[in-house]
């Protein structure tokens, strides 16, 4: 089978160009005949010994080679730098969309407002998805008088992520069940993958005395809630027995800074910028407790805690969405509305008892052996490949439908609903046909 994979490569700076696809590529590689699309300048080329990689322009893409595989998959994520092009090409050429973030208007806005400076385009977008209340509302947000958290819970824009796709697969139940109730695309849920480990990995040396080594890293964020986490940490007697450190692009590295010195935590916590991977795991293998709270959420599975658990690492996580679906002996979870309190009390938990906290670690780490297997999540992309032709059957139904609905609308005058249910039955009509 022939399958154009359009996805971050690394060096992007990404856990889908890393983690993400260096888990699934061995496998999928060797299962099909893959064509791996970028349109970055640079990539590691490694990948060219196991795929063959090709450059696109999304405005000058080569079509015909395109059409030349069987199925296409899309990987999109909130991130415009490193999805931006992959969703230009995908409205163009339907294919089969893999959605990393369920809540995806930060990538529009950013797509929209700041790469393209369109406005316009992006008001539109809004009226056309959310009607006379997302324009005002989408006004609003670009007059100031609302915040981008708040337009993405309300006013996420995944169908528009998701436009002209053939089929979706997600990430995390609460995706599943928010994308297959807009009945618009056939849909499949699969764990995310990871690497895993040797068995021999199983345990790290890590010194049993303080201070402890707890560990932040990916892009910083203020979803990440570290100003909460250096509140925490600074109203604690016993801050000292901790050291806090940071790795990653910081959104408002300025404030951070000013933030640690009136906590007098500058012997506390320590702000490392990126770190490449090689790095990274060696700090990760010598830490204690890993933090990776996220408020609000977008709806995603977390490849930082994949690599968490990768190196059998306790950690804090927020209680909600994908990480409030995480079992209890694998992580601690911090309540949003009790934040403060509840990383404090993990925190003086895990000094009264780091073992209880390691071996919370160790059912991590059997947790990503058992339910993120690289091997199995191909299987699923396999299985949705193969049913290409009848994604194609089922989007032609709905493509239909929704045109029949628009011409016998058009023959009303009033707002009869008689024109969307024969729509409607139009579509469950063809929606039958394999």
């Amino acid at each position: 089978m022939k399958i154009n994979w359009f996805c971050p490569l690394p060096p992007a700076k990404t856990s889908i160009a890393d983690d993400y696809l260096a888990g699934i590529l061995p496998s999928l590689s060797r299962q099909c005949e893959l064509t791996l699309w970028t349109a970055q300048s640079d990539w590691d080329r490694e990948l060219e010994q196991v795929a063959r990689v090709r450059h696109f322009d999304p405005y000058a893409i080569s079509w015909p080679e395109l059409h030349k595989a069987d199925v296409t998959f899309y990987n999109i994520g909130n991130n415009h730098l490193f999805h931006g092009s992959i969703w230009q090409v995908s409205r163009r050429h339907p294919g089969i969309v893999i959605l990393h973030d369920l809540r995806v208007h930060q990538f529009f806005d950013s797509l929209y407002r700041a790469q393209w400076r369109d406005v316009a385009g992006y008001l539109a977008q809004m009226k056309r998805h959310y009607g006379d209340e997302g324009l005002r509302v989408a006004s609003e947000f670009v007059s100031g008088v609302v915040n981008i958290d708040f337009m993405s819970q309300r006013y996420p824009l995944t169908a528009l992520a998701l436009e002209d796709c053939l089929a979706v697969l997600v990430h995390s139940p609460e995706a599943f069940e928010q994308v297959e109730a807009m009945k618009q695309w056939p849909i499949a849920l699969a764990s995310l993958p990871r690497t895993l480990p040797p068995q021999s990995n199983d345990g790290f040396f890590r010194p049993t005395e303080p201070p402890y080594r707890i560990v932040m890293f990916g892009h910083m964020g203020r979803n990440r809630r570290l100003s909460a986490v250096l509140e925490a940490l600074g109203a604690m007697p016993e801050r000292n027995a901790f050291q806090l450190e940071i790795f990653g692009d910081l959104t408002d590295g300025r404030h951070l800074r000013s933030q640690i010195r009136k906590l007098g935590l500058g012997e506390v916590v320590q702000l490392h910028g990126y770190a490449p991977e090689d790095e990274l795991n060696k700090v990760l293998q010598t830490s204690h407790l890993a933090i990776n709270l996220r408020y609000p959420t977008m709806g995603e599975a977390s490849g930082s805690q994949l690599r968490i658990w990768y190196h059998a690492l306790p950690s804090l996580v927020t209680d909600v969405g994908w990480y409030a679906t995480l079992s209890r002996d694998t992580v601690a979870h911090v309540r949003h509305e009790h934040e403060r309190d509840d990383i404090q009390s993990h925190l003086s938990a895990f000094l009264k008892n780091p073992e209880q906290f390691a071996q919370m670690g160790q059912r991590g780490l059997r947790t990503l052996r058992e339910q993120h297997d690289p091997e199995k999540y191909v299987e699923t992309v396999l299985d949705m490949a193969a049913n290409a032709r009848q994604f194609r059957v089922r989007k032609s139904a709905y493509d239909l439908a929704r045109t029949a609905g628009r011409i016998m609308g058009s023959w009303t005058s009033n707002a009869s609903p008689e024109p969307i249910r024969i729509a409607e039955k139009i579509h469950e009509i063809f929606m039958t046909i394999e």
